[in-house]
């Protein structure tokens, strides 16, 4: 017995100096993360922007301090919130550099608080709201439901910018991309079909690939092409992680690939056949649409087309990143955007490519972070939810960033945490709330538990074996879940 107590006695003094060193080590990152801010803080007065960054101080220090207090109450993983708050500095810097006086930007506080809130919502709401619900057939409906609510909402109340993309809806002088709420609801709905169940059946696959296309004939519809990307690269991703049969992904990627060979000829030669014009609405609809995407492929492949017109922005960016060095210029291009769309290369000019390079680094730590979180995750579920929305992130990311500094053709998105966006901020926020969530882990595991009503029934499951596992399966049928699997266990 001695020897015994001698062993437990020793576990736990080897135990104490690794606590204390996880609140050492806590605490260092978030003095240089001070440090971080102080820099910014000179590098915007250097600017003439000084004052505008000092009432974003205010805003920028609850959200980043705010959110580290929660992080470590909920032992959530803290560098990939640091990663994150520290875009969102050089974001808040860049905004602040970007603005013709150097005032009280009334405007981004405002999206910065509300982005907060609806992060906190979002952050509470997905721990402590029934999750076997959110992940039930009944709740994967409502969701499916409420996101084609959002976009016939869009296509009826929305105004066309940008070229034609009827994105946006104005409410009490506020304007609110509802296809960026839609992009979290179609994670949430694919988590729901496929992750509820070691092996999604045919119908679960069948249904997820209908969702698809009904998510990219809308967007296709309102001319969004970016999100319509964003939304095909999710579904492959999630056909490739959650469906075991790799055949399901293969047949489908060689689907999709002579699909879209099909369609692109089929546009080329009405397009040839019509010239670009039709007296039919529909058909001229279908024209402009096609009309658009070959301008974005040929003004990419040669910016000289039309320089003063289309391919303006793309130049522009050229120019911005050729003027830049490794500190930041004193020159400022005039960019068409750079607030939103053209804002890497607004930043890589004005803060230099130290900083520009700081900014991919930092979309990576933020995916390595993602995927050992999603490693981590105990069910499939999670697993899903946490791989589809930092997939979307860090994809969005590597869009617009390759699109602006001419890899391939831009597309009209924002770059998470940099750009201005309202709509894109918050579901930005919503996004990081919700993968921090799951890091932190949840009372639920993607089905409902019924750990305890096990234990309370053990001695009973002797006597009433028959009525026990009646209950439980009568209980599991109105969920609405699959709660057992292929094999019959649960």
């Amino acid at each position: 017995m001695a020897k015994r107590n001698f062993k437990k006695v020793s576990k736990l003094k080897k135990k104490e100096p690794a606590r204390s060193d996880k609140k050492y080590l806590g605490a260092q990152p978030l003095v240089l993360f001070i440090l971080f801010q102080l820099v910014s803080l000179l590098t915007v007065t250097l600017s003439g922007r000084g004052t505008a960054y000092l009432y974003m101080l205010l805003p920028l220090a609850a959200i980043t301090y705010g959110g580290w207090f929660f992080v470590r109450k909920m032992h959530a993983d803290v560098p990939f919130f640091l990663d994150a708050a520290m875009l969102l500095t050089f974001g808040t810097m860049i905004q602040c550099m970007l603005m013709e006086e150097d005032g009280r930007p009334t405007s981004l506080i405002i999206i910065y608080v509300l982005s907060a809130a609806a992060a906190l919502i979002a952050g509470f709401a997905y721990k402590f709201f029934p999750g076997p619900y959110i992940a039930s057939a009944h709740g994967t409906a409502f969701l499916i439901i409420l996101s084609i609510f959002l976009y016939l909402a869009t296509l009826v109340l929305g105004a066309a910018v940008g070229g034609g993309v009827r994105n946006w809806i104005s409410i009490g002088g506020m304007s609110i991309q509802p296809s960026e709420f839609n992009k979290i609801i179609y994670v949430l709905v694919m988590a729901g079909l496929l992750c509820t169940k070691n092996r999604p059946g045919k119908k679960r696959i069948w249904i997820s690939i209908l969702v698809t296309l009904m998510n990219l004939g809308f967007l296709g519809i309102q001319g969004e092409f970016g999100t319509f990307l964003l939304v095909l690269c999710t579904f492959l991703c999630f056909l490739f992680l959650f469906v075991p049969d790799i055949k399901v992904f293969a047949s489908v990627f060689s689907i999709m690939i002579a699909a879209g060979a099909a369609v692109a000829a089929c546009c080329l030669a009405l397009l040839n056949l019509t010239g670009g014009s039709s007296n039919f609405g529909p058909m001229q609809f279908v024209l402009n649409q096609i009309n658009k995407i070959v301008n974005r492929f040929t003004v990419w492949l040669d910016p000289s087309i039309d320089p003063q017109g289309a391919s303006y922005q793309i130049l522009q960016a050229r120019k911005a990143l050729l003027n830049s060095n490794p500190f930041g210029s004193d020159t400022t291009t005039p960019l068409s955007n750079p607030t939103n769309d053209m804002v890497f290369p607004a930043l890589t000019e004005r803060c230099g490519l130290i900083i520009a390079l700081m900014v991919c680094i930092l979309f990576g730590l933020l995916l390595i972070r993602g995927t050992r979180i999603y490693f981590h995750c105990p069910d499939r579920y999670h697993q899903a939810v946490c791989a589809g929305l930092c997939f979307q992130l860090i994809l969005q990311a590597f869009i617009i960033i390759g699109g602006s500094i001419g890899m391939f053709p831009l597309t009209g998105i924002t770059l998470p945490l940099i750009s201005r966006g309202g709509t894109s901020l918050m579901a930005t926020f919503i996004i990081l709330a919700v993968i921090l969530t799951i890091s932190a882990g949840n009372l639920w595991n993607g089905r409902r538990d019924y750990s305890s009503y096990d234990s309370k029934l053990q001695k009973a499951r002797t006597v009433y074996p028959d009525r026990i596992f009646g209950l439980r399966n009568r209980g599991r049928n109105r969920t609405g879940m699959d709660d057992i699997g292929e094999s019959g266990e649960p």
